[in-house]
């Protein structure tokens, strides 16, 4: 089809680009993202399997029925207990625990904590499940809580837990794709990766650097992370840009064999 009149061919094929990005995008959405639902599923059995095994243990203060329902549920986890289901303790990791870096990112110290988390996860996980796809979702999640984790273990901390290095890697993922993909995002479209993602970096750093124990270098090292991935990992949404199409299928193994190693780590050091 020819451009129509006054408009030059880059223009409309610019034009044609946005256009098939925003179908694709709107089919997107209009599903339940598979894999964030699957994520936040797992990280609330984790902690109801460690809030159970705190009750079980006595580690928890409650007493009768009603308190263990309301301490499994609402509960603080002990650190013992966070330790034993693979925390990112320095010591341990320091000694070639090191499963306890992917382990740590699903444990969470309370239902503070994970409620906080998940929300900003299923929020950034559908959008980021959109433009990327479930299996790369799921591998820049996975990879920032790592890359998170790790730079904490560098910077000595002794003890941390919680999904917020891979939220953060998220929105730094996110905040990437909308620079790398600019002219072919609709113009309703772009504001979304960038005032709509990079105030919130600021002021989620701003908060943890002036709220006691809040892990900032494992919000550092998972923005870093998700960032940096998400220059090389293609888009469906974006034509021309979907990348390798074998990739779905070689980050699926690579996901399952993180996953593996660190279910095998957590249940061999509990049990």
């Amino acid at each position: 089809m020819d451009p129509p009149p006054g408009v030059t061919p880059e223009q409309y094929s610019r034009w044609q680009t946005q256009e098939e990005v925003r179908s694709r995008l709107l089919s997107s959405f209009r599903r339940i993202p598979p894999a964030t639902v699957l994520l936040l599923a797992a990280l609330g059995i984790v902690h109801l399997v460690t809030g159970a095994d705190d009750w079980l243990c006595g580690r928890m203060v409650g007493a009768g029925r009603q308190a263990a329902l309301y301490d499994v549920l609402l509960g603080s986890r002990s650190p013992e207990g966070l330790v034993a289901w693979g925390a990112n303790a320095y010591g341990s990791v320091a000694s070639g625990e090191h499963w306890r870096l992917p382990a740590s990112v699903f444990l969470h110290a309370d239902v503070l904590h994970i409620g906080l988390n998940g929300v900003a996860l299923f929020g950034l996980g559908r959008l980021c499940e959109a433009v990327f796809g479930p299996g790369r979702f799921l591998a820049l999640f996975l990879a920032s809580g790592i890359a998170g984790a790790t730079l904490t273990h560098l910077g000595g901390t002794d003890l941390s837990v919680g999904a917020s290095g891979g939220v953060f890697g998220l929105m730094g993922a996110g905040v990437v794709f909308g620079r790398r993909f600019r002219t072919s995002l609709p113009p309703s479209v772009r504001p979304i990766f960038g005032r709509g993602l990079v105030p919130w970096i600021f002021v989620n750093i701003l908060i943890g650097l002036s709220v006691p124990r809040i892990d900032n270098l494992g919000h550092m090292g998972g923005l870093l992370g998700g960032a940096l991935l998400a220059l090389i990992l293609g888009s469906p949404v974006v034509p021309g840009a979907e990348g390798y199409r074998r990739t779905p299928v070689i980050l699926a193994f690579g996901i399952a064999l993180c996953l593996g190693w660190t279910l095998a780590g957590m249940i061999g050091h509990r049990f």
